[in-house]
């Protein structure tokens, strides 16, 4: 099992530069102060590399010959769950460029397990 701090730190980082890529898709990030947009892409990668960490941990627990395929499935779950329910809640809001699936933004959904196997993939080869 790879170390989950590892995991967390990898996947902050990458996480922040696809935040700060992605943002203009976000009516809040566009409007947002500088202070304010600083504190989401903070916020926002480090809740990624929890994400992240968290479900590889129990992908692996649960599955460990065939974590990875765990791994897509749940992090494309919780994705889609948590942007629905944050969009809804006001958490934020998209901008007309962002791509949709299914109610949700496309590229946020897609993001954790890209950036989670991108993630994983670091790890595994230049950490361990």
């Amino acid at each position: 099992m790879l170390s989950l701090v590892k995991i967390f730190f990898t996947a902050f980082f990458i996480n922040l530069l696809y935040e700060l890529l992605h943002s203009p898709l976000y009516k809040t990030c566009l409007e947002a102060p500088l202070r304010k947009y600083i504190y989401l892409m903070l916020k926002a990668a480090i809740f990624d590399g929890i994400a992240i960490a968290i479900i590889y941990g129990i992908s692996y627990a649960i599955a460990p010959s065939y974590y990875l395929d765990v791994f897509v499935i749940a992090s494309l779950v919780f994705a889609y769950g948590w942007e629905i329910y944050s969009v809804r809640a006001g958490k934020w809001e998209y901008a007309k460029s962002m791509p949709r699936f299914l109610g949700a933004g496309l590229t946020p959904v897609v993001q954790l397990t890209a950036t989670g196997l991108l993630s994983l993939y670091i790890v595994h080869y230049f950490f361990v």
